[in-house]
């Protein structure tokens, strides 16, 4: 049986739409996308005074662990954002919410940004 995660992708650059895109495609080489919201602006939380986030939140069915599609992730994060050198944008952020019914990230599953799309894709 597959994992099940819930995945929010965000970010704050001029070519925000086609980040997420690519986020959510790139999101199919760690399994298979089983539902995503439409994209969405929501104003930054914990970011400061910066332009506002695009954020779109996805749920992933993946036969890798939560370490390994952690790792993943990441590693896809790091290297847009080195390539993008947006400062003080986020060219993307992808986080790993929820995996497998559980809340893994107490701030992000708290957060207004992230429970909007919660709520589109249930």
């Amino acid at each position: 049986m597959p994992n099940r995660a819930v995945i929010c992708l965000g970010a704050n650059v001029p070519d925000a739409s086609e980040r997420l895109e690519a986020a959510s495609e790139f999101l199919g080489a760690v399994g298979v996308v089983n539902k995503a919201t439409p994209k969405y602006l929501t104003a930054p939380e914990y970011a400061g005074d910066v332009a506002p986030y695009l954020n779109r939140v996805v749920e992933l069915h993946t036969t890798v662990t939560y370490e390994t599609a952690l790792r993943m992730t990441k590693d896809y994060q790091t290297r847009v954002r080195e390539l993008a050198q947006a400062q003080p944008f986020v060219a993307v952020d992808i986080d790993i919410v929820i995996w497998n019914g559980a809340v893994v990230r107490q701030g992000d599953a708290a957060a207004a940004y992230f429970r909007q799309g919660l709520a589109m894709l249930e």
